[in-house]
Order: C-alpha cells, then structure tokens, then sequence
C-alpha cells in the first residue's frame, strides 16, 4: 500500500539510487522531487533526464550537433500525406516510453490507425513517426566517473524479430530470441564510429553515472541515433552489465560507479547543498 504521503519515507535517505524506468522515472520528475527534498541521487540531473526521456525533445536539442537522426513527424492530427512523405515501413514510438514500451512497426498505410491506436489506449498521447531504417541495432553505454566520461564497447542486438522490439529487450535473452555481439577489436571501423557519435551528444549534454545511447548502424555503417537512456537497467545480463564486464568491470564496480554519482551536490537544493557542505 502507498503511504498517503511517501516522501516522508525518503527524507532520511543519505542517498537514492535511481533504477525507475519511463514516466516518473528517468524523465526528470522524481530527480526534481529529491533535488527539492536535498537528498543526494544516482545519474543525471533533472534537465538532461527530461530531454533524454523525451524522444522528440532529443531531436530537437541534437538537430544541430552532426548526428544522424532518422526523419520524423509529432502526431497531433495525422493526416495520410504526412505520412507518405516519410514512407513505410515507419515506425511509431510514444514519446515517453521506455524500453521499446509503446513502439509499433507499421509496414502499410492500412495498419497505421489501429497501430496508433492501440499505443494512445495504452495511455501514450504523444506518438511520433520516424522512418525505419534498416540496419544493425547497437547501443554504447558509457559511465562517468568525476569528470571523466568513459565509452564502453558497443553492444550489437540482434533479434529474431522484426526489430528491437520490447519482447526483445525485457527477455530476448532469456527466450532465446536475441543475440548479443560486443565490439572489442580497437581496429573495427564500427567502435569508432559509434564512439565519435556518443562524443557529439556529450558536446550537447551533461550525463552523470551510467547511460546509453541507441543507434542504428545504417548504409556503410553509418551511426544514426534512435533515442537517449539516462537510467539503463543494471539487471544481471543488460546491456550496460555487459559491455562494462568486457572490459573488466564487474558488477559491484560498475553499482559503485553509479553510486559515486549521487556525490554531486549541485543537483540538489542549494538550501540543503549549503547545509550538507558544512
């Protein structure tokens, strides 16, 4: 049962340790409440957490920064014109959904509407439609230890499915429907590719703790963005726990890694920053 008021059960936190994923999660909301409360949390600070819950809000703040993103629309009142200047296959992705949460691939005009409408009866109101690109499905976790942001081997996904889908993510592995291939050789063209990608969005955006970012790797292994994960899950045989296990890090490391993030003092109040530095 939820307390009728549970930040009474956080106050004497010395610190949180955030793995809550999607609304009220990642998106800045619950950094916002343990800023305001002063109490010391893991990862980033509340604006970088919103931009990167927001797919459309990452576009708009990466348009300029030299990566490649796919083409896309905001579906307030889609019209089928719209629709035929990004082709299909698209695919549809609420805005502020995690873990593939409320994504369809849509392969024809005549799918689109019910696709749409299953999403918004999930309760997602804000969708886009983003051109699927065919590729290879990677990601690149990265850690921050201090100042210091430190890229981890790509992790290539690779499904039996249509995509990356959110069968694949939660249990993929377990089901035996995904694959994973972490790119180690320092000479693979791809490594760096992807790396000199995650530098541009570290050019735009503060991450603290751990984080990953999405892309497809397109025609000539062409690094295009798909979306920003600021609280990647650290559950046994995730993507971060894999590729930090490849270069050694183990798994309490890489939770004391995370946890050394919530040291930041200038992500909370500075009514309680002054009183915690004292």
């Amino acid at each position: 049962m939820i307390p009728q008021n549970p930040t009474l059960l956080i106050r004497d936190f010395d610190a949180a340790f955030i793995n809550v994923h999607g609304e009220f999660g990642e998106d800045g909301n619950l950094q916002g409440l343990l800023a305001y409360l002063g109490i010391p949390y893991t990862g980033s600070g509340v604006s970088t957490s919103a931009i990167g819950a927001d797919k459309r809000l990452t576009k708009l703040v990466l348009s300029q920064s030299g990566i490649m993103l796919p083409p896309y629309l905001r579906l307030s009142f889609p019209k089928s014109e719209d629709f035929n200047n990004l082709g299909f296959p698209l695919i549809l992705k609420a805005v502020n959904g995690g873990s593939s949460v409320g994504m369809e691939l849509v392969n024809d005009s005549s799918n689109l509407i019910n696709a749409l409408e299953r999403i918004r009866a999930e309760g997602f109101l804000d969708v886009i439609a983003e051109s699927f690109i065919q590729g290879t499905s990677v990601t690149v976790p990265a850690i921050r230890i201090n100042n210091d942001a430190i890229l981890l081997p790509p992790v290539e996904c690779i499904t039996d499915n249509q995509y990356y889908d959110q069968e694949s993510k939660l249990r993929g592995d377990q089901e035996g429907i995904v694959r994973y291939n972490i790119f180690t050789d320092v000479l693979d063209e791809r490594l760096h590719r992807l790396h000199d990608a995650v530098r541009k969005v570290l050019d735009v955006l503060d991450f603290e703790g751990a984080f990953r970012v999405d892309f497809i790797l397109g025609h000539n292994n062409q690094p295009i963005l798909l979306e920003l994960n600021t609280i990647p899950g650290v559950q046994h045989g995730s993507n971060l726990v894999l590729s930090a296990n490849a270069i050694g890090i183990n798994y309490p490391s890489l939770l004391g890694i995370i946890l050394a993030s919530a040291k930041n003092l200038e992500k909370i109040g500075p009514w309680v920053r002054r009183t915690l530095v004292k």
